[in-house]
């Protein structure tokens, strides 16, 4: 039966993920191109200044992480956050370009620190409101639905809104952003005051099992994503079908999260995770074969990939926390969850980062013309994903992840 009250701490902590991905996917997808190509700066300049302000932010997340597990997760912390978030992307969207080069590293790392102020302590939530592996499954999944929502407006939103009314949709958001937070409460400091350094924590092999084959598949997923745009204006000469691709990605991925939380429960998320894996390497791979006039066999491959992305998104992040959870029990209840999830976020970022940076030189490297030529993208876009997804799924055969999904 339907109980509401169990229902709403599960929609409220999910909550901040529909702004975030609104306001973070035009981030990610759309201003490397944009500050490039139309700001004026060249592939290799923003290549160069996207790597170095992910640099910078990896090197936050540790420390904020290890503030949060000693002194908690205040109002003032999610304020702070939002203010750096909210005062950097209106500067950077509304403000004329080329900047100095110095000032636009500044307003990337503000805007990349405020993210970490909000998304550390988030993610480390579940770590200390759920208890048992469903739970978690639950947390994570919500979690991920609610990003991948977010994520389909941030596409709906461009295509139904005139240009008038875009700083009014983003001032919006940005005012959804700081209800959803506020509404995670204050998590003050914990009971138990015990800190474990990061040095014991990296000297648990379940703990490096798992951030190798984590760092690796973001690495994948974030690579055609800095490379889609150019895919499709260059190879399928598509490029204004590009909303209704991203639409049906996110979409099949959104209509994909109950088969994998279903799947989840009956052989495993480790298991779960590497049928996803395996899917989407192998209908990515056919995006090699496409050029120009094949708009309609990408849209299939991407509904298709779409799918497998809920594999992607609940299954690493549920034994991400069931991970947290038993290393905080064999250290006496130690507070760790906001370290641990730091470290993951520290290595999605460094993902993201290294993806822009030598997607971008690469192009930079391959090209004296307006665009890279057809092959280089090609390469970048499909063979390097392909590889890297295949060599995750051999990596979580190791004996040290079955372990880690017997916690779960």
């Amino acid at each position: 039966m339907w109980n509401p009250f169990r229902v709403w701490p599960l929609v409220r902590y999910a909550l901040p993920g529909l702004p975030l991905a609104a306001l973070g996917l035009p981030f990610y997808l759309y201003a490397p191109l944009w500050l490039a190509e139309q700001g004026g700066y060249g592939y290799s300049i923003v290549g160069a200044l996207f790597f170095a302000a992910r640099f910078s932010d990896v090197l936050s997340d540790l420390p904020v992480g290890a503030w949060i597990d000693k002194h908690g997760s205040h109002r003032s912390l999610w304020l702070g956050a939002w203010l750096l978030i909210a005062s950097s992307a209106l500067a950077l969207i509304y403000l004329p370009h080329p900047w100095p080069l110095p000032l636009l590293l500044t307003g990337l790392v503000l805007l990349m620190l405020g993210w970490t102020g909000i998304t550390v302590p988030w993610l480390a939530l579940p770590v200390n409101i759920s208890v048992s592996g469903l739970d978690r499954l639950r947390y994570n999944s919500s979690r991920e639905a609610l990003l991948l929502l977010g994520t389909l407006l941030a596409m709906v939103l461009p295509a139904t809104l005139t240009p008038a009314m875009i700083p009014t949709a983003l001032l919006l958001l940005l005012a959804v952003l700081l209800l959803t937070v506020c509404l995670q409460g204050s998590q003050g400091p914990p009971q138990n005051r015990q800190i474990l350094n990061f040095k014991v924590l990296l000297a648990d092999q379940r703990l490096r099992s798992l951030a190798l084959p984590w760092f690796a598949n973001m690495l994948a997923n974030a690579i055609p994503g800095t490379v889609l745009i150019l895919f499709m204006r260059e190879v399928l000469h598509a490029e204004s079908q590009l909303p209704v691709v991203l639409i049906s990605y996110f979409l099949a991925g959104l209509a994909g999260v109950p088969f994998w939380y279903f799947l989840a429960r009956r052989i495993g998320n480790l298991w779960a995770w590497r049928i996803g894996l395996c899917s989407s390497a192998l209908l990515f791979s056919f995006a090699a074969l496409l050029g120009e006039g094949d708009v309609g066999w990408f849209i299939a491959i991407s509904i298709g990939t779409g799918l497998a992305l809920g594999a992607d998104q609940a299954l690493p992040s549920a034994l991400q926390t069931a991970l947290a959870q038993t290393l905080s029990a064999e250290h006496g209840g130690a507070a760790l969850g906001a370290r641990m999830f730091a470290l993951w976020s520290m290595l999605s970022k460094a993902a993201m980062g290294v993806a822009v940076g030598v997607a971008y030189l690469w192009l930079g490297s391959q090209t004296e013309a307006a665009a890279p030529p057809v092959w280089a993208i090609s390469a970048v876009y499909v063979l390097a994903p392909v590889i890297l997804k295949l060599l995750v799924f051999f990596m979580l055969g190791r004996k040290s992840m079955l372990a880690i999904d017997g916690d779960s």
